[in-house]
Parts: C-alpha cells; sequence; structure tokens
C-alpha cells in the first residue's frame, strides 16, 4: 500500500513541474483578485474622465449659446422680448453651473445639455424674426355696449 502510495503522489521535493504548477496556480489567483480590485477603480476613473467630458462640452455649448443670443439683433418687439426672456434664463443657468457644477452628476449634465439644447433650437426659430407667441386684437365694444345697456348707463 506504501508503494502504491508513492507512485501517485506528488513529491515536492524532486517534482519542480508539480512544484512550478503550484506556483502559477497560485500567481493566477492573485492575478485575479488584483483584477477584482483594480478595474472597478479604473472604472470609476474612467467614469469621472467622462463626466469631466460631458461638462466641458456643455459649458462650451452654453457659452457658444449665450453669446450667439446676446449679439442677435430682432427687429420683431415679440420676438425680442421672448429672446430677452431666453437670455434671462441663460442667465440663471450661468449662475447656477458658476455654484453647483462640481456637484453635478453625469444625469444632471445631460438634462442641462438637452434643455440648453432645446434654447438653442428657440433662439435659432427667433433669429429669423418670427415669434413664438401671437398678439391678437379683441373688439371688446359689443361686450361694452351690453355691459352698459344692462347697467342702464346708456339706452
Amino acid at each position: 500500500m506504501k508503494n502504491l502510495r508513492s507512485r501517485y503522489t506528488a513529491n515536492f521535493k524532486r517534482d519542480y513541474v508539480a512544484a512550478s504548477a503550484v506556483v502559477v496556480f497560485f500567481l493566477i489567483i492573485i492575478s485575479e483578485v488584483f483584477l477584482a480590485v483594480s478595474l472597478p477603480l479604473y472604472m470609476k476613473q474612467e467614469n469621472a474622465m467622462a463626466v469631466s467630458v460631458r461638462h466641458l462640452k456643455l459649458l462650451e455649448s452654453f457659452d457658444g449659446t449665450r453669446s450667439y443670443a446676446k449679439a442677435l439683433k430682432i427687429k420683431d418687439e415679440t420676438a425680442q422680448a421672448e429672446l430677452a426672456l431666453l437670455i434671462w434664463n441663460l442667465n440663471r443657468m450661468a449662475d447656477y453651473l458658476r455654484n453647483y457644477s462640481q456637484y453635478l452628476s453625469s444625469d444632471d449634465l445631460a438634462v442641462l445639455q438637452k434643455q440648453l439644447n432645446e434654447m438653442a433650437a428657440s433662439i435659432r426659430h427667433l433669429s429669423r424674426g418670427v415669434p413664438f407667441s401671437r398678439e391678437y386684437k379683441i373688439d371688446y365694444t359689443p361686450y361694452l355696449e351690453r355691459v352698459m345697456k344692462q347697467s342702464g348707463v346708456t339706452k
């Protein structure tokens, strides 16, 4: 029985292949542990860089839209008033970005970019001199005459 056991067991003192297999096994385990720890850290760092790039793109498009809107001259008074509201909103967004941009997540930046794109489209629409709202003139004289007649002011 002793001879059978010695025949089928590895003798690490003399068997260098078995010893190197054990060493390679432990190296593989150590490298897997290293990857399990380092990959999430790397992904977090990549995510931080992506947020920084998105933040810089937002600021670049924001500055371009804001300067374009301020340089725009529109003859229609209604369109000019609507443009003034958009510029006011852009100024409020500038204050918000100045104070809170370091706390914004990637999703927050995406929402702000979407809002900025919508405002830029509105500014391009207004640049053609066509306002969004229309002015309606209401002829109120028939109503006024009826009220005056019912109250007895006129006959």
